[in-house]
This record gives structure tokens, C-alpha cells and sequence, in this order.
């Protein structure tokens, strides 16, 4: 099923899924971080973190994701999104273990999302710690009538994700997947919402 993501050139830069060796993966991370700091008037330093953040997520692409590296803050903060496609609705565990993370600090801030091409969908913001260090993630889920997309910002850091997900979630409404047929339903994504345990909800009054 082929991941089409729609995105703006000037807040983002296109990973190519295609497999290139680790020499290839370099000369073309360089060429792309160099090439959006000139369009953008971006200093030559952020050219050098661009260029080490498209290598790496150079080395993580695959046929069933697409990836994309998310500049905000003029380049002070940098999160890759991934982009997943599955061929076929994935079962009520496998959503749960997409959505939450083990490593989660705190409860997670979720809402109920629409996509003109995916239909209603659910996403979860995190606070993870993972080693020595916190970083923020959000995660989306649409899960159709006969295919499941998911996504993944981060990882960030936690103040970061103000500067970049509204500019994922932008890329989401836009993008598409070839043959998936959406649903009206929006049982599951309301029960997904209403799993959530928001601070301040228990608290006694």
C-alpha cells in the first residue's frame, strides 16, 4: 500500500524509504541539509545538526513507513515522523501497545482527531524517559475498514513538541494511503478517550 505524505517544504524534509548504503546515506543527509538551510536562510550550524538528524533516520526507513524530519523554532528544535501503514485493522492489544509506552512519566493527553482521508482517529501525547533522558512523543492512530495507519513524532524534547506537532498533525490531515477506506464509526476512538486517567480527574474536592 503505497504511503502518500503531503508536507511543506519549508517546516520539513522528506526522508526517501528507498535502501542506500551508509556512505550514500551521508553524502545525500548532507545535500538535503544544505540544500533546506540555503532555501530557508537557515545558519550553516543547524545545516550541520540537519544533516547528522537525516542520517539517522535515513538508517530507519522501510517499505511499510515513510519518514519526514520537522524543523521548527528556525531550526532550534528538530523530530522526526514516522509514518506506518498496515494491511489491515489491527486488534484492540496491538493499538493499545502503538498508543501507550511503558516508559511513560505521566498520564498521557489524548483527543480524538479527524482526517478527511483517514477518518476519526486517536492521538496520545507523552512524556517518556528512556536511559538518562525524557523525551516528549506523539502518537496517532487511524484504524480503517480494512487498514490501519499509525505515527509517531518524536523522539523530542519535552518543550519541543510545541514547535512541531501541529506541523505533523497538518501533514496527517493532508497525506493519504492508497486503498484505505475509512470509517464513519467512532466507537473505538471514543472508548480509546475515555480509557484515559487525566490528572486531576480522581483528585477529591
Amino acid at each position: 500500500m503505497q504511503i502518500t505524505l503531503r508536507h511543506d517544504p519549508e517546516r520539513t524534509i522528506a526522508v526517501p524509504h528507498a535502501e542506500r548504503s551508509a556512505a550514500e546515506r551521508t553524502v545525500w543527509a548532507r545535500e538535503a541539509a544544505y540544500a533546506f538551510a540555503a532555501r530557508n536562510d537557515v545558519e550553516e550550524a543547524v545545516a550541520d545538526r540537519l544533516s547528522l538528524a537525516l542520517e539517522d533516520i535515513a538508517s530507519a526507513t522501510g517499505d511499510d513507513r515513510r519518514n519526514l524530519l520537522i524543523v521548527g523554532a528556525e531550526g532550534r528544535v528538530l523530530a522526526p515522523l514516522t509514518v506506518f501503514a498496515a494491511a489491515e485493522p489491527l486488534a484492540e492489544a496491538e493499538q493499545a501497545a502503538f498508543l501507550w509506552s511503558p516508559s511513560a512519566l505521566l498520564p498521557a493527553t489524548t483527543e480524538v482527531v479527524e482526517s478527511e482521508q483517514f477518518g476519526p482517529g486517536f492521538t496520545a501525547t507523552l512524556l517518556e524517559r528512556h536511559g538518562d533522558h525524557d523525551f516528549g512523543f506523539r502518537r496517532w492512530l487511524f484504524v480503517g475498514r480494512n487498514a490501519t495507519v499509525g505515527a509517531i513524532l518524536g523522539p523530542v524534547a519535552p518543550y519541543g513538541l510545541a514547535f512541531v506537532e501541529e506541523i505533523a498533525a497538518e501533514v496527517l490531515r493532508e497525506s493519504a494511503l492508497e486503498g484505505f477506506v475509512p470509517t464513519s464509526d467512532r466507537t473505538r476512538v471514543d472508548q480509546l478517550d475515555s480509557a484515559v486517567v487525566r490528572v486531576g480527574e480522581e483528585w477529591q474536592l
